[in-house]
């Protein structure tokens, strides 16, 4: 059943009457102590978690299973514990392809699980499937292969650096460099405001390439163990996805053999680009499960918590809001399905396209609800006995992390209506038929 409409009938019945009395006063109806508590014990049952098929409900009973075990310790927010506890069920290589242990889960497949994942908390975006990994599929060189193999079995877990001190999205302005050496490159350059340094194994660094131009930018994508002699890592704090270390990583004339180069030299940006369109696509599908939880537990305060002796949902303008935030989170979801069924397809533009609107409306609409589900819950919200003040500083940092929305909108822009939108805001020259 489509979510929307459940929904929907979630909204009418708890619908609020009004009806204008003998003096013209409004007088509100609203459903008695008994009525509310089995409309509670109706919804109780999570009515916007997805529905899978009979695959996917096996990993969704899993995940909930690891989810109870770990309750309560450090371990239920920690990617690299999830991973290494449920390696012996596949969970770490769903998406990864058979010859290196894993399950080659299509997107499409996976996105409803990375949706369930996002339920309990969107730490779980780390926890199905190959990862950062995923840059390597391309790969022929067996120490990489190898690496995926080790990701398969819960004891890799690969990180990835491409943010930098003055620099983020603009693949132009990164200041990180290789240049060729015997047997293979040196590599310069500082990495800032990373995540998984510290509780990773591997890091996927991206440089400028020797052949690299500011008209022309190419990239180098190089993977390394975390331990590579030279490697300095930094530590910082970050306010939410605490799940993951939070730093940087910087290298000086730094030699690393060409074994090290995933792919060609030059096809860095290539290889970021295809990776990205995926992880967008799994990223905002978990932020989606973790404001729908949210949601659901708002359902509840409305129906539970009373105010001058009438349940919240008496009032229409907190019920409203969560038709709403449902309704737009459905949407998104939706053009996510269609997002991964694209990929799978190999129409990367389209599916590119899609994913960039998607992370950067889908995740400040999860992070919107998720904020209306605190307010909801007033005090209680605000405090630790809840976890929606995590849920809401989780979900602000993925405006921020893997392409920040206002960057990704303007980028949607310049692919539906063309590279001037791209180009004239940052002062650069027209190309020739421009217009």
């Amino acid at each position: 059943m489509p979510l929307f409409v459940t929904a929907s009938r979630l909204w009418i019945s708890f619908l609020l009457v009004v009806l204008l009395n003998e003096s013209h006063s409004f007088a509100i109806i609203v459903p008695g102590e008994l009525e509310c508590k089995a409309l509670l014990a109706k919804f109780s049952d999570h009515p916007l978690r997805p529905v899978g098929t009979a695959e996917q409900e096996t990993i969704f009973k899993l995940i909930d299973q690891v989810a109870q075990e770990f309750m309560g310790n450090d371990k239920f927010h920690s990617p690299t514990a999830w991973r290494q506890r449920t390696a012996s069920s596949g969970l770490p290589g769903l998406d990864l392809p058979e010859d290196v242990g894993g399950k080659g889960y299509s997107a499409r497949k996976m996105v409803n699980i990375f949706e369930f994942a996002g339920r309990h908390s969107l730490d779980l975006r780390d926890v199905s499937g190959g990862g950062h990994s995923r840059t390597l599929l391309d790969s022929t060189k067996p120490e990489q292969r190898e690496v995926m193999k080790g990701v398969a079995e819960g004891k890799n877990y690969v990180a990835i650096a491409i943010t930098e001190p003055t620099h983020g999205s603009d693949i132009a302005g990164m200041k990180s460099v290789s240049k060729k050496a015997d047997g293979g490159y040196l590599i310069t350059g500082k990495k800032k405001y990373n995540a998984r340094l510290e509780n990773g194994t591997h890091v996927v660094i991206f440089t400028q390439a020797p052949s690299s131009s500011a008209d022309h930018p190419k990239l180098n994508a190089f993977l390394l163990p975390l331990n590579y002699p030279g490697l300095k890592i930094e530590s910082l704090e970050a306010s939410g996805l605490k799940g993951n270390s939070f730093g940087g990583v910087s290298f000086d004339n730094l030699f690393v053999p060409e074994k090290y180069l995933i792919g060609e030299d030059g096809q860095g940006r290539e290889i970021l680009g295809k990776h990205f369109t995926y992880w967008r696509i799994m990223q905002t599908a978990a932020a989606i499960g973790t404001a729908n939880r949210a949601l659901e537990m708002t359902s509840q305060r409305l129906l539970e918590r009373e105010v001058y002796d009438k349940p919240l949902a008496s009032m229409t303008h907190l019920t409203q809001p969560l038709g709403k935030w449902t309704y737009r989170l459905h949407l998104v979801m939706r053009d996510l399905e269609r997002a991964a069924q694209l990929y799978d397809e190999g129409k990367w533009e389209e599916a590119d396209e899609l994913a960039t609107a998607a992370k950067s409306e889908g995740v400040e609409f999860a992070h919107q609800a998720a904020e209306y589900a605190l307010k909801t819950h007033g005090a209680q919200g605000y405090s630790d006995e809840l976890d929606l003040e995590k849920r809401v500083r989780d979900l602000l940092g993925l405006t921020i992390a893997d392409g920040a929305s206002d960057v990704l909108m303007s980028s949607y822009v310049r692919k539906k209506f063309g590279k001037p939108f791209w180009d004239i805001p940052f002062g650069r020259p027209k190309e020739k038929g421009q217009p």
